[in-house]
């Protein structure tokens, strides 16, 4: 039930805001160790989202950044410990998309701090509930063997499949997406708080644009279901350390689009599942502490190391995020069982000082909203770690308590979380798991600790104290000269095509508004031009060329409504609107044979036909197969009849007496024509029971180029290798 009359005698408040925090061209990326690439331009804007939740005189901020990890969080807590938020009320996490900055400075962190500021002062009386979703196809385990080692199994890296698993393969991965949903007293949509475990990878090494990734497109996709008031979606990620995304697309942006679509539709049946437990009695709560490593015993007889030490597959990287080493056999390398180390077990340690050393002391927290209780890890746990602690806090939670769910990459970053028996199969993540085979270990005491705790006594409260500090200058929406337009667009362009449109501005895309759009797709009405899309949604890339030159495409949709269209940049120096281009329906569409179907004393053809199919080099979004819809024109025998959309049967379908396999029928030019009226091409000479395959660029699979190796890396690697022979 929604509305006032849910919410007698509670003091729920919710407010919600987003900063744009996409910094400007030439930095590294956070993920993949490339410093060959660097930032040339942007495929889906970067932004920080929060959710502030009030209760009962107690109040936390649930973060979510499109950040790699959150290595500005001491300088967000600065920002926002005058307005009452410190280590024990304050999530920050991140979505670890890997196309992110690698250099995260004062200005992310005042981004951040202020969208917590403004989520705070807009807060209103509001209600809330949980909902879940199962979601399939969007993550699948990259390490079967060490997850099958929780089972006692034992095999070596790319042997065994998910179906060895006892209790099923889908125990490989995680499949349930967890929303909460929250709305006004009046019934308003506020927030869609997400959590669903995945690594944002679909942008391989090879990327050189900032992008949201798949999370992105999926808070995205899911606003774009509601008309009027939306909901801010907001995406976190779960025990994310061992499972990737289902690369089954023609390039990165399709995947990534592709994934983001099926998370979108799981976050709207959580949303549906939780419209009837929406309340205003949510108690919110939080504890937090600092995890040391310094060798200490965290259960009888096992102890963890007290710095950092990496492994040697750690230097191969993962299958989504290989190095130059990765073929070279690195995933399982290990040291025999009787050679096995107390604390490190049967890793080859490769690396335990340097950069490549972190500090031993790792953030964790426990935060309760409503009847969930979330764990956040300074780092990636496994899906099996994840089902663990939360195993072990469930019978330390508070009273009211109904599930647990473990959020990754929150509040810090320190590599990966395996359980011993993964740990000891030394795969990347083992590699990655750097105090040692129990380091998961400590981090559950921790958690289960904080668990409790949330059942005891309040802690104090901070109160507010004025407002943080002075906000430094942004890196880009700086002034500039007045854009010119260098390359113009078409005259006409087909849907599911694309449109390009060149211009020259700033340098390093430092004049690009923040928080704005900088290229917007317009519509010319009566006698004005509309806004139909911009490149803070999916569809758009831009990029800089060279100093200062820059190109955006876009990628037409199947049904973009036909007119006359015309794409504007905009500047901080000012704007400029590329020539008029004619949007006109496709002409692309394949019919790939008829399908004989008989019924009884009559015959039913069914006409089979696929989309264009996408430039695996220009398209920026999955596209479907098959068209649906229309009609078909289909002559047999010298008579035209018309087929129509049969969705049982995903094809055109139409009684044909006497016809039999074999027999030739045709379609004109232009004879098929799909529900949002793109056609085919030429007249299609067919043959009655035949169909060819669909013509359709490979999935790009995982990983993508290898890169080049640091020197320091690399030295590593040699001398391990002479260590063991």
């Amino acid at each position: 039930m929604t509305g006032a009359d849910s919410v007698p005698g509670s003091d729920l408040r919710a407010g919600v805001a987003r900063r744009d925090i996409t910094p400007a061209n030439g930095d590294q990326f956070f993920g993949y160790a490339r410093p060959d690439k660097t930032a040339e331009g942007v495929s889906l804007r970067l932004f920080a989202r929060a959710l502030v939740l009030e209760f009962d005189g107690n109040r936390i901020a649930l973060v979510s950044a499109d950040l790699g990890a959150p290595k500005v969080r001491e300088r967000v807590l600065e920002r926002v410990r005058p307005l009452g938020f410190d280590e024990n009320t304050l999530l920050f996490a991140c979505t670890h998309t890997h196309a992110g900055p690698g250099d995260m400075g004062d200005w992310v962190a005042a981004q951040v701090g202020d969208a917590v500021a403004a989520a705070a002062d807009r807060a209103r009386p509001a209600v809330a509930g949980w909902g879940t979703a199962t979601v399939e196809d969007a993550n699948r385990s990259r390490s079967v063997e060490a997850h099958l080692a929780n089972h006692n199994q034992d095999h070596q890296p790319g042997t065994a499949t998910p179906d060895l698993d006892p209790e099923g393969p889908d125990h490989t991965r995680d499949t349930t997406l967890r929303l909460l949903r929250v709305e006004t007293a009046d019934g308003d949509p506020v927030a869609a708080w997400t959590h669903f475990p995945v690594h944002p990878t679909a942008y391989t090494p090879h990327n050189t644009t900032y992008s949201a990734d798949c999370s992105g497109v999926a808070v995205r996709r899911f606003a774009a279901e509601f008309d009027g008031d939306t909901p801010l979606a907001m995406h976190t990620n779960g025990p994310l350390g061992d499972v990737i995304p289902v690369y089954d697309d023609h390039n990165m942006h399709a995947v990534a689009d592709r994934t983001g679509k099926r998370m979108a539709q799981g976050m709207r049946e959580a949303w549906d599942d939780a419209a009837g437990d929406l309340t205003g009695d949510v108690p919110v709560a939080g504890r937090a502490t600092t995890v040391t490593y310094d060798g200490q015993e965290v259960a009888p007889g096992k102890r963890v190391a007290d710095e950092a030490a990496f492994g040697l597959p750690f230097f191969g990287g993962g299958e989504n995020g290989p190095s130059l080493f990765f073929d070279a056999g690195l995933q399982g390398l290990r040291l025999p069982a009787e050679k096995a180390d107390p604390v490190h077990g049967r890793k080859l340690v490769a690396g335990a000082d340097g950069p490549w050393s972190w500090p031993p002391a790792v953030p964790a927290q426990a935060i309760r909203v409503g009847d969930r209780l979330l764990l956040a890890y300074g780092g990636e746990p496994t899906v099996e770690t994840g089902r663990r602690v939360c195993a072990a806090a469930a019978a330390a939670a508070p009273d009211g308590v109904e599930d647990l769910a473990v959020v990754g990459v929150a509040n810090g970053y320190r590599g990966y979380f395996t359980t011993p028996e993964e740990y000891d199969q030394q795969h990347y993540e083992g590699g990655h798991t750097v105090f040692g085979k129990y380091t998961s270990l400590a981090m559950e005491n921790a958690l289960v600790d904080l668990t409790a705790d949330l059942s005891g006594e309040e802690t104090e409260k901070v109160p507010p104290a004025g407002t943080g500090p002075e906000s430094p200058a942004a890196p880009v929406g700086q002034s500039g000269t007045e854009p010119t337009i260098t390359d113009d667009v078409p005259e006409t362009v087909e849907r599911m095509e694309t449109v390009t449109v060149g211009w020259e501005g700033g340098p390093a895309g430092q004049d690009r508004p923040v928080g704005e759009p900088f290229v917007v797709l317009e519509r010319e009405e009566e006698d004005s031009w509309e806004e139909v899309a911009t490149d803070l949604d999916i569809g758009f890339v831009w990029r800089e060329r060279e100093d200062g030159r820059y190109s955006a495409r876009y990628d037409v949709p199947p049904a973009l409504p036909t007119g006359i269209y015309r794409l504007r940049v905009r500047t901080a120096g000012g704007t400029v609107a590329s020539s008029s281009v004619e949007v006109v329906p496709s002409t692309g569409l394949r019919v790939r044979g008829v399908r004989l179907e008989p019924k009884a004393e009559q015959s039913t053809v069914a006409v089979v036909a696929q989309n264009p199919p996408p430039d695996p080099d220009r398209s920026l979004r999955t596209r479907p197969q098959r068209p649906t819809g229309g009609t078909v024109t289909l002559v047999v025998d010298g008579t035209a009849r018309e087929a129509t959309w049969d969705g049982t049967a995903e094809a055109w379908t139409v009684t044909v007496d006497g016809v039999a396999a074999g027999d030739e029928a045709t379609v004109p030019a232009g004879g098929l024509v799909d529900g949002h009226g793109n056609r085919s091409g030429a007249e299609t000479a067919l043959t009655v029971g035949e169909v060819a395959g669909v013509e359709w660029p490979p999935h790009i699979g995982s990983g993508g180029e290898r890169p080049p190796a640091p020197a320091d890396l690399r030295e590593r690697y040699e001398a391990v290798l002479d260590l063991l022979e």
